[in-house]
C-alpha cells in the first residue's frame, strides 16, 4: 500500500462516512421526519439541504443559475439571492463575517473566555468562564421579524457547522421550539398550535462553517474509502446527539504544506476557501439584544 505522511493532530471520523457500507455507524437517534446524514456533526435535519460555503456565497451575490436556461438574463432577482443568517457569537462575528450576513446568534449570545484568550476568529482558545444564552423561541421571533417571507432563501452559518444546524431546524420547523424549552400537556398544545406552518420553506445549511475543520486524505481500494491513519481500528464514540457510534482516528492534512496544522488548513469560509469577509458593524445587520447589552464590545 502507498505510503501517506501522518500528522499529529488526529480526530474522531465516524466509521460510515468513508467505510464501505457492511460497516455502518449504530443506534443513532432519528427524528420521525427528520434525516441525520446531511451534516458534519451527524445531526437531525429538518431543513431543505447542505451546501458548501462557495455557493453559499454565490448566492448572496445572485450569481446562482441553477434550473436556468443558458439563454436567461445575466441579471438576477433579488428574490432569489440568500440571505445569510450567522449564528456564532457576539465576539466571533465581531472579528470576521460574510459582508452582508445577518447576526442571530445561538445557542449562545456572548461567552466570556479563560484569562480572555481567544483564537483570531473570536472563539475562546483555553474554555470558557461563562456563556449568555440566547432562548430559542426570542431566536425565532426575531428572524421571523427581520425575515417576513419565508420563501425567502436562507443560508445558516457558524463556525464549524454545528450551531447553525441547530438554527437550521428551528426556523424550518419551529415546532422544534416546544421540545427545546420542555413544554408539556396543555402548555406544549398551545405552543404546537402557535407555530405550526410558520417555518421558513427554503433553508439551507453552509457545510462547512465560517472556520471550518482540518481535512482528512482518503485511501481508495477496490471500491473502498479509508481515511489514512495509523491503522483502521474502530473505536467507540459518542456523536453530538449523545447516541454511540464506531469510528477511528483520522489525520489531519497540511494543506498548504508548512509543516504544521492551523487554521489555514481547515476547510471553512475564511481559511482553505477564502472567501471575502468583513469586519465592519453595520448597523442593519447587528443584533439588536447583542448591541444593547455590549457584548459586541466585549473581548
Amino acid at each position: 500500500m502507498r505510503s501517506y505522511p501522518k500528522q499529529k493532530t488526529a480526530k474522531f471520523v465516524i466509521a460510515s462516512l468513508f467505510f464501505s457500507t457492511s460497516i455502518t455507524v449504530t443506534t443513532l437517534t432519528i427524528a420521525q421526519d427528520g434525516e441525520s446524514d446531511g451534516n458534519r456533526y451527524y445531526l437531525e435535519r429538518f431543513y431543505q439541504q447542505d451546501i458548501s460555503a462557495a455557493k453559499a456565497y454565490l448566492g448572496m451575490l445572485g450569481k446562482l443559475k441553477e434550473d436556468r436556461a443558458e439563454d436567461d438574463s445575466e441579471k438576477e432577482d433579488d428574490d432569489e439571492k440568500i440571505t445569510i443568517i450567522d449564528v456564532r457569537d457576539a465576539t466571533e462575528y465581531r472579528m470576521g463575517h460574510p459582508k452582508k450576513a445577518i447576526h442571530m446568534p445561538y445557542p449562545r449570545i456572548y461567552r466570556e473566555c479563560v484569562d480572555n484568550m481567544r483564537t483570531e476568529d473570536g472563539a475562546c482558545a483555553s474554555g470558557t468562564v461563562y456563556q449568555v444564552r440566547q432562548d430559542p423561541e426570542s431566536l425565532f421571533l426575531q428572524i421571523e421579524g427581520r425575515i417576513e417571507d419565508k420563501q425567502t432563501p436562507i443560508a445558516t452559518l457558524c463556525r464549524t457547522g454545528f450551531r447553525s444546524v441547530l438554527v437550521a431546524n428551528i426556523i424550518s420547523k419551529p415546532t422544534t421550539i416546544c421540545d427545546l424549552k420542555g413544554y408539556t400537556g396543555s402548555e406544549y398544545d398551545d405552543c404546537i398550535t402557535t407555530y405550526q406552518d410558520r417555518g421558513y420553506e427554503n433553508v439551507s445549511n453552509i457545510w462547512q462553517g465560517f472556520v471550518g475543520q482540518p481535512m482528512a486524505g482518503i485511501i481508495s481500494s477496490s471500491g473502498s474509502r479509508y481515511v489514512v491513519g495509523d491503522d483502521q481500528t474502530l473505536t467507540d464514540l459518542t456523536l453530538a446527539d449523545g447516541s454511540m457510534a464506531k469510528g477511528f482516528v483520522a489525520y489531519d492534512l497540511d494543506l498548504n504544506n508548512d509543516g504544521t496544522i492551523s487554521s489555514d488548513d481547515k476547510d471553512g469560509w475564511r481559511y482553505h476557501q477564502n472567501l471575502p469577509y468583513s469586519t465592519k458593524m453595520k448597523r442593519k445587520l447587528i443584533n439588536a439584544e447583542a448591541d444593547a447589552m455590549g457584548y459586541y464590545d466585549l473581548p
